[in-house]
């Protein structure tokens, strides 16, 4: 599955001499990262005649951590980030972002989780993420993470969809949940 992922980083610092006057502090931010929700956008890729339009659902948290030990390189694939653990079944800790459908097919129905049939779901990987001068610390910024969703697989139209979603950073910390806004599936 095409999933992307745009990272936008904001470094917060300790003061290093010369670089920043001795009266600014580095923010004090958990180790553990931290996200909030910021935005949910869809943009329809409809290519028309016998083509299935696509939605590209985009969901967009902004995050702390106190170490800026997040993100995981392609590469990464030993324990613990190894994607099987000794009995073949997909490990977790393998992906850093965790996201999870939720939906719900009338204003007054419940959400309920949606079950892709796959053990990782829509979970996946952002890459490590550093200060803009490459200095380790605290790290802010923003995750805007792609989910290109095919009309009528799995979701269809009229049916109102919503995310829940945290991340993990390198020392398997996982972060607070949060959950998105909702949008409803647009017909053809």
């Amino acid at each position: 599955m095409f999933r992307t992922l745009k990272i936008g980083t904001a470094a917060a610092l300790a003061a290093t001499a010369g670089l920043l006057p001795s009266c600014i502090e580095a923010p004090d931010y958990p180790d553990a990262p931290r996200i909030e929700f910021k935005e949910l956008r869809v943009e329809r890729n409809a290519p028309g005649g016998v083509f299935v339009p696509i939605d590209s659902v985009k969901i967009t948290v902004d995050f702390t951590d106190g170490n800026g030990d997040l993100g995981l390189e392609p590469d990464e694939l030993s324990a613990p980030y190894n994607p099987r653990d000794a009995n073949g079944n997909y490990n977790r800790t393998t992906d850093n972002y965790f996201i999870k459908a939720f939906r719900r097919s009338s204003p007054t129905a419940e959400f309920v989780p949606y079950e892709s049939g796959s053990t990782q779901g829509y979970s996946s990987r952002y890459p490590r993420l550093f200060s803009p001068d490459g200095k380790t610390g605290p790290l802010k910024g923003s995750i805007t993470f792609t989910l290109p969703l095919t009309l009528g697989s799995p979701f269809f139209p009229g049916e109102e969809l919503r995310f829940e979603v945290s991340i993990m950073d390198r020392a398997l910390n996982e972060s607070n949940k949060i959950t998105t806004s909702s949008y409803i599936v647009q017909p053809r």
